[in-house]
């Protein structure tokens, strides 16, 4: 029938099932052969395109099982955070005095010329990819770099030196005198309950202070990933079944093709 139809030239439009046969123009036209010419299979078609699917939920699963593990915590995270549990600190943290916003601005100046310092565990400092704390006003607070600025010297200073510092706030309008230097150790539950003022703790304070925030953040942010990854679980055993079924599909396909 096939030779008949190519031989009245009606079309050459046509696939030949099954492998044996003795003439050689209908062997050309046979499903395997047609397959390696053209580079690819019908019928490995859909197979592919559901091995690609199911490697793109494995792919999804493997990113929400990294934000799982370690959910990395940016300032955005934060200001939302505090902004709905602790409004006053945030309003805080947002609005730091002037001096304090100025150095904040400085330092934002030096990273965006110089790239972003972080701590190693030779204790050197020296430049390197910035690690998983937060950065932003919020990083500043909690490393307290604001309270670097106004620590007192360790030596005394000769009265003839020009204070710096005290330049600095002058040429702020400010009057130059330096702010206090807090050393404080309040409890978690009186720093949650204070009026607000991030800005006037001191460095133990923020890390406590801190430390409950983020712990809370990051559990927030379990829960919501874990839903996820849930959902995603479900859809990689949909995905899988697709793939198995489509695989002896075409299967079965391959062996009636065989028949004939």
């Amino acid at each position: 029938m096939l030779t008949s139809i190519l031989d009245a030239k009606i079309t050459t439009d046509v696939v030949r099932l099954g492998s044996r046969t003795t003439d050689e123009r209908i062997a050309q036209y046979s499903l395997h052969t047609l397959e390696q010419l053209s580079g690819r299979g019908d019928l490995t078609r859909p197979v592919n395109r559901e091995y690609a699917a199911l490697k793109t939920v494995e792919g999804d699963i493997t990113r929400i099982m990294n934000k799982i593990q370690l959910p990395r915590l940016s300032w955005e995270d934060a200001e939302r955070f505090l902004g709905i549990h602790y409004p006053r600190h945030a309003d805080s943290l947002r609005d730091p005095p002037i001096w304090i916003a100025e150095l904040f601005r400085l330092a934002q100046k030096d990273e965006n010329e110089n790239g972003v310092w972080t701590k190693v565990t030779s204790g050197r400092g020296k430049k390197a990819t910035q690690d998983l704390e937060i950065t932003g006003i919020y990083g500043f607070w909690k490393s307290g770099t604001d309270l670097e600025f106004i620590r007192p010297p360790l030596g005394r200073r000769h009265k003839r030196t020009r204070d710096p510092r005290r330049a600095f706030l002058e040429g702020l309008g400010l009057s130059g005198r330096i702010p206090p230097f807090p050393s404080g150790s309040r409890p978690l539950g009186r720093l949650v309950e204070s009026g607000g003022n991030v800005w006037s703790m001191s460095l133990t304070e923020r890390e406590c202070l801190a430390q409950s925030w983020e712990d809370n953040m990051r559990k927030i942010a379990y829960e919501s990933n874990l839903e996820e990854f849930k959902s995603l679980k479900e859809r990689y055993k949909g995905a899988c079944k697709d793939y198995e079924d489509v695989q002896d599909e075409v299967s079965q396909l391959q062996i009636y093709a065989g028949d004939y």
